[in-house]
């Protein structure tokens, strides 16, 4: 029987949540993981290792809303991030967060 929720996390780490300013590129979905372009400004990973550094709460239109809360810290259901086609293999998912407060994993893991 499925669950009637989405699992989000995976793990026991505390969530902790911080504002972050977004460069103007549209829309981005709930739990994307985020990088910082070359003006400090957040923009959707580009599947680089360990350059994803914050994950999305909520879908945030860029184009009208600059800034918004984000995820900086826990373990997050690997199935559950809205992941770029780039993210193709699971070890390109686990080491998207490399360095940051951010962890992902399967459930039960």
């Amino acid at each position: 029987m499925p669950t009637p929720y989405t699992q989000l996390l995976s793990g026991t780490q505390e969530l902790v949540s911080t504002l972050a300013c977004f460069a103007s590129a549209g829309e981005i979905k709930a739990r994307t993981p985020l990088m910082q372009n070359g003006a400090g400004l957040m923009v959707e990973w580009d599947g680089t290792p360990g350059k994803a550094v914050y994950l999305t709460i909520s879908d945030i239109n860029t184009a009208t809303k600059n800034r918004a809360q984000v995820y900086k810290c826990g373990v997050f259901n690997i199935d559950e991030i809205n992941w770029p086609d780039t993210a193709d293999t699971f070890e390109k998912k686990v080491s998207a967060f490399v360095g940051s407060g951010i962890s992902v994993q399967p459930l039960g893991q």
